[in-house]
């Protein structure tokens, strides 16, 4: 067998050994296809160079493939209602939407509460923020397995834990406050801790039993067991925060005030509108309602308090 003969039939097992590998890596059991319009999407930083896009960033508080299925008939409406091209803005973390939101290359974002309150002190205006059932609030939950016998914030001591981001609420500070109030951190109280970047995804970690508890957003919760009973029926909720102000839609500093009272009243009669309503219901929202910017205070308040212990130690 000549040279060239066994280079040949080297390779082919080589490229066989490839393809069986990434097959086996795939699960093929959920694998769900989801129709995804890309051109709506950007996820590069030119987008400031395209003044009659609006631009528009949903924080990672759900995994960008929800992200999509969900807000896509919104953005619908809200083109629609503007008369102007709807580009979604997605990054990894709430700081990075934040930097965008601030540095004014989005026009509008769906963020999370800390990270309004964050955006609010450099000039993001509070356009309006959903209610759910009534109420324009949530809190931050504490869920474990319901099979795993722990039932409380106490027996999470020594266990594995996951957050959702660095400047969430409800996926981190709210939990960092609890533990404060026992003289604890995180990093002595757990026996390991990271960070997921999605609610739906520390959800889907305890469930796998890749940790034994986690911190979560009620309203994920919510949304999580009426689409997806089989991932919320095995599990409980073992702790709740003090109710907060509910996740705001803000306008980037420096929106024109014409543009943000356009903007402010699209969202709050958009229940009234066939495609509003339609888009409002996926998202099992009732309504946008205005907002109010005392409603964060207690995570302001919070946040002090542990930037104070932080300086002390």
């Amino acid at each position: 067998m000549n040279n060239k003969v066994i280079i040949l039939l080297w390779s082919v097992s080589l490229l066989l050994l490839i393809s069986l590998t990434l097959y086996n890596s795939l699960d093929f059991n959920d694998t769900e296809i989801i129709a995804i319009d890309s051109s709506r999407v950007i996820d590069s930083d030119p987008i400031t160079t395209q003044p009659e896009v609006f631009r528009v960033a949903v924080s990672s508080m759900i995994s960008p493939l929800e992200t999509l299925r969900g807000y896509g008939p919104l953005l619908d409406h809200l083109e629609e209602k503007l008369g102007r091209k709807i580009k979604l803005v997605q990054r990894r973390t709430y700081q990075e939407v934040n930097d965008l939101i601030e540095a004014g290359k989005v026009d509008i974002g769906f963020i999370c509460t800390l990270a309004y309150v964050k955006a609010s002190e450099l000039g993001a205006r509070l356009v309006a923020a959903p209610q759910v059932n009534g109420h324009a609030s949530y809190q931050a939950y504490v869920i474990t397995r319901k099979d795993s016998e722990i039932h409380s914030l106490e027996q999470l001591k020594g266990k594995r834990f996951a957050f959702t981001d660095p400047i969430s609420f409800s996926g981190h500070l709210a939990l960092r406050g609890e533990l404060l109030k026992i003289n604890e951190t995180p990093e002595n109280y757990f026996s390991s801790t990271f960070f997921t970047y999605s609610h739906d995804n520390s959800l889907r970690a305890v469930h796998d039993g890749i940790v034994d508890g986690a911190t979560m957003d009620s309203l994920v919760f919510y949304s999580t067991a009426l689409i997806y009973p089989e991932l919320t029926e095995n599990l409980q909720v073992v702790h709740v925060s003090p109710m907060v102000g509910s996740p705001p839609v803000v306008a980037r500093p420096g929106l024109s005030d014409e543009e943000f009272e356009l903007i402010r009243r699209i969202f709050l009669y958009m229940h009234n509108e066939p495609t509003g309503r339609d888009a409002l219901d996926i998202l099992y929202i009732d309504r946008f309602v205005m907002g109010d910017d005392t409603h964060y205070n207690y995570i302001r308040q919070l946040r002090r308090e542990l930037e104070l212990t932080a300086h002390a130690d």
